[in-house]
């Protein structure tokens, strides 16, 4: 396009291409499948956890997140709000037995309490959802570039593919963390620039925003209404988008692998303490942008794109200084490959750990497994390049994401809930109740009329039920297929308590102690983050009222 110039381009191709260097670099430490997977389960906590907010604050989010903002201000915002909420169930419920489990895939957990059957199927899912949105994933980035270059989105799609497949391949998961860790600086550098530009092109500046943002109710981020077809009420995000973050972050291969890849509980918690706490003012700042940005076309009389997903990339490109330009849409680019990294790397883990080392090649060696990771990295990469060229008629990108999940998350964690907190429950109730709260989330999602967050509420609730109810049907699971997965055995509190007369009963109850710190920690900012949206919604709505 116009707007992008040369040095634009210079400095993207620079960008990217010290990104693929980094990237290559740490692939050349790859001997086996855990340092391929799980980096050898050396990369610090909070490596993890910026890993994490790079990934929440790459293409997704920078391009999807501003079209939210612009359609509707800050409503969507209350689907983040529960994230510190999410993060202490991770916390105190998941990531112990996860990580003391030694496991590559989640999905292992679940054979050892429920047998191979479960497993196979929640892989199988996990591959079937997260390989759709892989392709969204995918979608977005190619925007990027169509709108800069001027290119179709198709043939934007297959060059992204081609060099993301390329760098996947040859990266692994510490060449992923280690590059999202640049990328996160740099998209938050661009959101700021762009509010910076945005502001200063407003006669008013931010008087200008607010006038127009109350007027609008933009910042009308709260809605206390109590019917269910409410799509961002408050209630949808704190009982069905709770469900969704616990379900997204503790039982996505994609996302809890990277936890899995930290020496420790303590350097797991670690990192979600980071997304706990940064992710809901991460998500106000893009959606923030938005707002300017319905602010700037209202002011200027613009007519927006018909796909909104378009709207900071056009901006960016039309408006920022030369070279600026270029080093925000390269950070975008290069997020972008970083997110659709992770995502293949995850789906290559579960396929060759769950499926390919199982049933086709069981007993072969590390070098013939790491081999086959990067064919089905491969193989992932194809199927979402496929998929990428149908993603643009899902609407704003961020949005598609989170709804494929929502069909398959809510029952995948009710079913690993019942794993680790009901002794009762066996593979019969498990599956049962996997297939049950699946087929519920899609009964109502077509006969009711309710916001498709509470489709993750529906699944959990149902899968729960069904499986504890058809599970007294059969017998009950043996005291083997108990050990190691059950919550008691991993609650820091309760490690003490059967610790007591140990060496190391007091090193265990500093533990629990600082879990506890975290955990209450999160609850405040949670109460916090909520008391100012209140404060936020009121202040911008007297703005208004006292003219």
């Amino acid at each position: 396009m116009e707007g992008f110039t040369l040095f634009d381009t210079v400095v993207l191709i620079g960008y990217i291409s010290l990104i693929a260097w980094i990237g290559s670099r740490f692939g050349k430490d790859q001997h086996n499948p855990e340092d391929y997977f799980l980096g050898g389960r050396k990369i610090p906590g909070w490596a993890i956890g910026l890993s994490v907010m790079a990934t929440q604050a790459s293409a997704i989010t920078f391009i999807g997140a501003p079209g939210w903002g612009f359609e509707g201000g800050l409503e969507r915002l209350v689907t983040f709000i529960n994230v510190p909420l999410a993060m202490i169930v991770l916390i105190l419920v998941l990531v112990p037995i996860f990580h003391r489990a030694g496991i590559y895939s989640i999905y292992e957990l679940l054979e050892r309490r429920f047998g191979p059957a479960t497993r196979t199927l929640t892989a199988l899912l996990f591959l079937i959802a997260r390989g759709l949105a892989t392709g969204v994933v995918l979608y977005a980035p190619a925007l990027v570039l169509a709108v800069v270059t001027g290119w179709s989105v198709n043939l934007t799609i297959i060059i992204m593919a081609v060099l993301a497949i390329s760098y996947t391949v040859m990266g692994g998961i510490s060449a992923v963390i280690w590059t999202d860790v640049l990328q996160m600086f740099v998209l938050w550098l661009g959101a700021l620039f762009s509010i910076f530009f945005l502001v200063t092109s407003l006669p008013g500046g931010w008087g200008d925003v607010f006038d127009f943002g109350a007027a609008s109710g933009m910042f009308d981020a709260i809605d206390l209404s109590f019917d269910p077809s409410v799509t961002y009420s408050l209630w949808a995000g704190l009982f069905g988008g709770f469900f969704l973050h616990v379900a997204y972050f503790g039982t996505d291969q994609s996302q809890i692998q990277r936890v899995l890849s930290s020496p420790s509980v303590l350097d797991a918690q670690r990192s979600l303490l980071i997304g706990g706490y940064l992710l809901i003012p991460q998500m106000l700042l893009f959606l923030f942008i938005g707002v300017i940005l319905a602010t700037y076309y209202q002011q200027h009389g613009l007519t927006p794109p018909e796909d909104l997903n378009e709207l900071l990339p056009r901006y960016v490109v039309n408006a920022f200084p030369s070279g600026m330009a270029g080093l925000v849409i390269a950070g975008v680019f290069a997020a972008a490959m970083s997110s659709l990294d992770s995502a293949l790397n995850s789906l290559s883990a579960v396929t060759v750990r769950d499926f390919y080392s199982r049933y086709i090649k069981p007993n072969a060696s590390d070098a013939h497994y790491l081999k086959a990771s990067r064919m089905a990295t491969i193989f992932w990469g194809l199927y979402a390049t496929l998929f990428a060229f149908f993603a643009g008629n899902l609407g704003p990108v961020i949005e598609a994401v989170n709804q494929i999940g929502s069909w398959f998350y809510g029952a995948l964690l009710g079913t690993f809930l019942l794993a680790i907190l009901s002794h009762r429950t066996n593979a019969r109730g498990a599956m049962a109740g996997l297939i049950v709260g699946m087929c519920a989330v899609w009964a109502v999602s077509v006969f009711l009329d309710i916001s498709w967050l509470y489709n993750n509420t529906v699944g959990v609730a149902v899968s729960m039920s069904v499986g504890y109810l058809v599970s007294l049907t059969a017998p009950a699971p043996s005291q083997e297929q108990l050990s190691d997965v059950m919550m008691a055995e991993a609650a820091p509190d309760m490690q003490a308590v059967l610790a007591a007369r140990a060496n190391n009963a007091q090193v265990i109850g500093k533990e629990a102690r600082l879990t506890r710190r975290r955990c209450i920690g999160l609850f405040i900012w949670f109460c916090i983050m909520l008391g100012m949206l209140a404060l936020l919604q009121g202040w911008a709505n007297e703005w208004w009222a006292n003219g």
